[in-house]
């Protein structure tokens, strides 16, 4: 089938089908008030004028009763709300003291009284604690938690951790975000509904890195969506995180803020193995606004905030982390005292703007204004052995704009039109040191026998841009007994960037002393015998008889262009991608406690061509063959997909006013991060290339000797020899989880409410990195080209969707709301993750033993915790005083043990994961605060203490064959954040 045919074909199942989707959580910057009118037998009350006002800004709407006493208002701005219902004969309705949240579905019980002398009743009471109507799995961190709770570095995305089915890993990049098992670019990101993802790197916009991108104070929830999530929702195999930002109101309030850290208030972190590390000498001042009020009284809003943060930091890091040996010959050729203390900055600003304009009860616009701006020096590594040279300048910096039109047709029908601009940079400069007498930076340089790197990182520096074009329309119909729900999203992305890769070098040498000789005199050569053991080195290139060359130099790789292109020419590009999507959802209620939801959803991805048409390509005569039972992986193109049709069903079953029954299922498709394209289009034997070298294969003439330590090869105009090249397997697809859930929520007694929860999610056609030309495959595709046959390809990475995870967990949670000067939630989840690939996104590195036994993978995921507790606590003491805490643990992720035979020198595969790292994560923060009030402000003191018990938390990486040998591009390491103090003042008025 073409792909127009399903497109259309689509299209047609969504003007027709009236039994698709879910509704109660599908609303991504709005709520729904819904209900039941009774009246005094408790018979269903038709055709009652149910009127819901917003207090804070006077926006209304008007519902009417169907046949069965229901009514539904969507589409509602968040706060608090009145509802007012009348009948004639009966005396009016009033309830008061509703709060309405983001993607909320209050449903309320409205019994009247037939007119007496009383003709107006007035009812205040909160919402239902439990949401009987809603079938996904939906945690909510409020207003309240937000702005009470301890957060260390004041990151929205904290808040995330402390909800059931959400963890937070440790990778070589950095804290990675899990969602039920799911991988970390496996998420979707939102703000105000609109889309806040890296196109390039799959994870939030910028990044791991940057230590907050909006103001706490403008935030005013945070959702998250482990599971269930209803058709209009995609892009993601994980789960979805929503964030509203506050709205301006007719009250002009705001808020004024500071909180400082210094090290001279925090313990010295604990050092792996024992002891402590210098905490060295850093502060952290954060200071921020936030004012909202009415330009035009019930109709026009405004809302500002504004942060910034300052940090410095000099580490000082463990003494003797480097060979003395080493640091001595760095000293005298230009890298000074690479083993000093690293200084370090973690500098932010941030800034939102936005309007909220009712121009009548019918249409209501937002327009939302956002910049963001981070720059960090050194803060691209953090690892004790690394010297200070291996490092560079992490910056981020963006602007977004949106608009959000939300128009009422009728009374049934309504419209939510969503649109997005957005643009983010994230530059990487090097501002190590030069080459004595040059004008570029020393090599990326890594000395494995001890563990030590210097000189500039491989990857920097890297200049990137991207810019996200986004529109979103939904249009919802309301019928008798049903919720109709149906529209588009459609992102178009363009991904830019200058890359060079290995263009400044990289070297992997033996040992120091490989290293210095080399450095003094590159035909220098280390001597091996047969069974591997150094015996000597020459100084001629030579080995004596018997004895063959070993090193120093194990590899150095260079990016190169083809032809008479630079590394700059070939690493220049721009990826552009395109993400369309349609979805059609109904809410059905077959009877009064009974809610079938069911939608379905299709989504396709257009990739961007590869720069050389596949008839150009260097490989182009392997294109189609088989040879020694591997046939060519690729076509010489990027595979699209226009097969992501994901149905969706939830069902909500309530017993009783207190307790409710949800089951989900649904399929979930990933997105492909443009990382993952970069190389196949830019490497590949026509444009780019990389050199490879080795003392081994230069001393028997394979391969001239690697180059000079202080130059570069030249291969301008020289032919392709042996290039490294990546291709997309012609039969890649997108990641695809089928997830399921079943859960018993219950409020057992007022306020009060437990939840248990399974969840079971299988994932397919992840994104894996195989090398197609392995010696184990006995090297098909390293002869057969020009000239003469005798070319060919080293290193074959194929692109493919071929590993598998698998999860399931069962969560046990208690939901308190805030009564008797008190408020909980409280997750526990025990769960098991296997998988057989873990690599998120790096196309550097091979993750598996033997590629052609790629079942034996099969294992514990790196993902894999089996303990995890997420719990916060609210207290209101006497004397004004607010105590809050917030505790998480999690236990430790398993590690691999080495495929080698003790004693002997035969491999052999064993399952990997086996063991556990010793990062286990124990953490309970606290905040102490309390609000004074001065004329007409509220002044409040803040006291926060981090990770109190101290508790060591280490960092651990997974990296295969030691740190200096890996490819990840910001490993950390060592020890965990100690205890901490932070002071704090913050002014409400």
């Amino acid at each position: 089938m073409s792909r127009l045919w399903r497109v259309s074909l689509l299209s047609l199942s969504i003007l027709l089908a009236l039994t698709p989707g879910v509704f109660a959580q599908s609303q991504a910057t709005t709520g729904v008030i819904e209900g039941t009118v009774t009246g005094a037998e408790g018979e269903p009350l038709p055709g009652v004028t149910v009127t819901l006002r917003n207090t804070a800004t006077n926006y209304e709407q008007v519902a009417t009763t169907d046949e069965d006493g229901r009514f539904r208002a969507v589409l509602l701005p968040l706060g608090p709300y009145r509802i007012t219902a009348t009948l004639e004969g009966f005396a009016t309705l009033v309830r008061t003291g509703i709060d309405l949240a983001v993607g909320q579905t209050i449903n309320l019980r409205l019994p009247m009284q037939l007119a007496g002398l009383e003709q107006e009743i007035t009812v205040t009471a909160e919402a239902p604690l439990v949401e009987t109507t809603r079938s996904e799995g939906a945690t909510r961190i409020d207003t309240q938690a937000v702005e009470g709770l301890p957060n260390n570095g004041r990151n929205f995305l904290d808040y995330t951790k402390l909800t059931p089915g959400v963890t937070i890993v440790q990778g070589p990049d950095g804290d990675e975000l899990s969602i039920n098992g799911q991988k970390g670019i496996a998420n979707n990101i939102s703000v105000d509904g609109a889309d806040f993802n890296n196109p390039f790197f799959g994870e939030q916009r910028g990044g791991q890195r940057p230590p907050f991108t909006f103001n706490l104070d403008a935030v005013q929830e945070v959702v998250v969506v482990a599971d269930g999530a209803p058709a209009e929702f995609g892009r993601s195999a994980g789960g979805f995180v929503n964030v509203v930002t506050k709205s301006g109101t007719n009250q002009i309030s705001g808020t004024v803020h500071g909180f400082f850290k210094n090290d001279s208030l925090s313990s010295d972190p604990q050092r792996p193995g024992g002891g402590r590390i210098p905490k060295g000498d850093s502060s952290q001042t954060q200071f921020g606004f936030t004012l909202g009020g009415p330009l035009v009284r019930d109709s026009l809003f405004y809302f500002l905030a504004a942060d910034a943060q300052r940090g410095d930091e000099t580490k000082q890091t463990q003494a003797g982390r480097m060979d003395a040996r080493l640091v001595n010959f760095l000293n005298s050729i230009g890298i000074p005292q690479d083993d000093g203390p690293v200084e370090r900055t973690n500098d932010a600003e941030v800034a939102l703007a936005k309007l909220d304009w009712t121009v009548s009860n019918s249409n209501l616009f937002t327009l939302r204004y956002s910049y963001t701006n981070s720059e960090q020096l050194n803060g691209t590594f953090d690892v004790d052995s690394y010297g200070r040279s291996s490092n560079g300048v992490e910056q981020d910096y963006s602007h977004a704009g949106t608009l959000t039109w939300i128009s009422t047709l009728s009374s049934s029908n309504l419209n939510e039109l969503r649109a997005q601009y957005a643009k983010e940079w994230r530059p990487r400069p090097y501002e190590g040191p030069d080459i004595p007498g040059q004008d570029r930076p020393f090599p990326d340089t890594s000395i494995l026998s001890v563990d030590n790197r210097f000189g500039m990182p491989f990857f920097l520096p890297v200049e990137y841009d991207d810019d996200r074009k986004q529109l979103t329309d939904n249009f919802s119909m309301l019928r008798t007994k049903h919720n109709i729900k149906m529209g588009f999203d459609y992102n178009e992305v363009a991904s830019s960037q200058t890359f060079i890769g290995f263009a400044n070098g990289k070297f992997f040498f033996t040992s120091v002393d490989g290293f210095i000789n080399y450095v003094n005199n590159p035909r220098y050569v280390e001597c091996s015998n047969a069974a591997g053991q150094f015996v000597t080195g020459s100084q001629s290139g030579v080995c004596p008889a018997g004895l063959t060359v070993s090193g120093p130099v194990i590899l150095y790789l260079q990016q190169a262009g083809v032809g008479n292109l630079t590394a700059e020419d070939a690493g220049t590009q721009t990826i552009k991608q395109k993400e369309p999507a349609l979805f059609v959802q109904d809410e059905w209620h077959p009877t009064a406690n009974l809610t079938v939801q069911m939608g379905l959803r299709w989504e396709g991805l257009d990739n961007p061509d590869p720069r050389t048409p596949a008839d150009e390509v260097f490989f182009a005569p392997f294109i189609g063959q088989t040879r020694n039972g591997q046939e060519f992986p690729s076509d010489g193109n990027i595979p699209d997909d226009w097969e992501m049709w994901q149905p969706r069903l939830g069902i909500s079953w309530a017993p009783d006013d207190k307790s409710v029954v949800r089951m989900t299922a649904g399929v979930f498709h990933a997105r492909l991060p443009a990382l993952n394209l970069a190389s196949t289009r830019s490497t590949n034997g026509s444009i780019g290339q990389t050199l490879f070298r080795n003392s081994f294969l230069g001393s028997i003439g394979v391969l001239p000797p690697p180059p000079d330590y202080r130059t570069l090869i030249d291969a301008r105009g020289a032919p392709v020899f042996f290039p490294d090249v990546f291709v997309y397997d012609k039969d890649w697809q997108t990641p695809r989880t089928t997830a399921t859930s079943l859960s018993w929520e219950r409020e057992v007694t007022p306020g009060l409410a437990l939840l248990v929860k399974g969840n079971y999610a299988k994932t397919d056609h992840i994104t894996r990195f195989i090398n197609r030309n392995d010696a184990r495959f006995g090297s098909p595709w390293s002869s057969g080209l020009p000239p003469g046959g005798a070319n060919g390809i080293n290193t074959l990475t194929s692109v493919e969707s071929t590993a598998k995870s698998r999860y399931w967990g069962v969560t046990v949670g208690a939901n308190k709301r805030m009564t008797d000067n008190y408020s909980f939630q409280a997750y526990y989840t025990y769960s098991q993750d296997k998988s057989d690939d873990d690599n998120e996104r790096d196309p550097f590195t091979f993750r598996y033993v033997d590629p052609r036994h790629l079942d034996r993978e099969y294992n514990w995921s790196d993902r894999d915790q089996r303990h995890r507790f997420n719990g916060l606590a609210l207290f209101r003491l006497p004397w004004g005083l607010d105590l809050n805490a917030r505790y998480s643990y999690r236990s430790a992720q398993p590690r691999s043990v080495a495929n080698r035979q003790p004693g002997g020198t035969g491999t052999f595969i064993i399952l990997r994961n086996t063991e556990r790292k010793d990062n286990e994560f124990n953490a309970l923060d606290l905040r102490l605060s309390k609000a004074i009030a001065v004329g007409g402000l509220h002044v409040e003191p803040i006291l926060e203490v981090f990770n109190v018990f101290d508790e060591p938390n280490f960092l651990r990486p997974e990296v295969t064959n030691g740190v200096a040998a890996s490819f990840d591009g910001t490993i950390r390491s060592g020890g965990g954040d100690p205890r901490q103090v932070q002071l704090g003042l913050r002014v409400v008025f």
